[in-house]
């Protein structure tokens, strides 16, 4: 533990933080991290890597991945937690008739599994022995992790909730994702200059000097991954995209008046995307991996 304490003074300037909830978190994490790695040992006879986990005393909404003589760890900003809290507390919800405060539990929750799981991905998908330096190779483990982290969650929900109950879950898990997202938009200075959407997108300087996709980048392709076909006397897809988008207009209590017409701009954002999304077999070949199938 003294080396920990002592990599988190000297390297990064931070001290361990401990709350209950903070705790509680990282145990649930930590239980379907070795639940995971028992089952693809038994399964596929491959042992995948485990780490540990702890919170540091940070306010801002971020965490990260490394190696430590041998031994993987993840930290989470307490931000992610009890700051989002407040941001959160701070927003509308008028469309949660009862169980306010259950409900943005739920979104810390789901908040605070997306960050864990997105750098447990850095891992298990190799980048954090890789330290690949080029930017552009950094973006693309960014998105991988992402990916990773949302495809988890998504069949986590499904595997682990009664049916009658998928989308409101679901929708729950991207909007937690979304508030995180639009918090670290504040804080970054990458997004301090996107209103020059132009610029932002297409400036190959600027583009190179990034090492993260853009939140609103990471907002999109994460939305398109919420697809969810149920079969039951017939096959249907859950509205749960549609159910996000009105929530969100409530919470920002946005009208049709003042709802952005901004259809060139997704179109921008989106073919970044789509530039993004063909870098990921790149990464995969520098990288070997144990098998990791989602395309989305």
């Amino acid at each position: 533990m003294e080396k920990i304490l002592k990599y988190l003074r000297d390297s990064i300037h931070k001290q361990e933080y401990f709350s209950e909830k903070g705790c509680a978190l990282i145990s649930s994490i930590q239980k379907l991290i070795v639940r995971e790695r028992i089952i693809i040992r038994e399964d596929k006879h491959i042992t995948i890597p485990g780490c540990q986990i702890w919170m540091i005393n940070d306010e801002t909404i971020n965490a990260f991945s490394t190696k430590i003589d041998d031994e993987y760890w993840v930290f989470i900003n307490k931000g992610v937690v009890e700051d989002q809290k407040i941001y959160l507390e701070s927003l509308d919800w008028g469309f949660v008739q009862n169980g306010k405060e259950e409900y943005i539990d739920d979104l810390i929750k789901y908040g605070f599994y997306f960050m864990a799981f997105h750098e447990y991905a850095h891992i298990y998908c190799g980048h954090t022995d890789a330290r690949l330096q080029d930017n552009r190779d950094k973006r693309s483990q960014e998105y991988e992790a992402d990916m990773f982290a949302m495809d988890y969650l998504i069949k986590y929900i499904l595997h682990n909730t009664e049916t009658d109950i998928w989308q409101s879950e679901l929708e729950k898990l991207f909007i937690a994702i979304y508030f995180l997202l639009e918090k670290m938009q504040k804080q970054d200075y990458r997004e301090f200059y996107n209103d020059k959407l132009l610029q932002n997108y297409y400036d190959p300087e600027r583009i190179n000097k990034r090492d993260h996709p853009l939140d609103a980048q990471r907002m999109l392709y994460l939305y398109e991954m919420i697809n969810i076909i149920i079969v039951t006397d017939g096959i249907k897809l859950l509205p749960v995209k549609e159910n996000i988008l009105q929530k969100l207009i409530s919470i920002k209590k946005l009208t049709d008046v003042n709802i952005p017409h901004r259809e060139y701009d997704y179109r921008v954002v989106n073919e970044s995307v789509q530039s993004l999304k063909s870098s990921l077999q790149e990464i995969r070949k520098k990288i070997p991996r144990i098998n990791f199938e989602s395309e989305n």
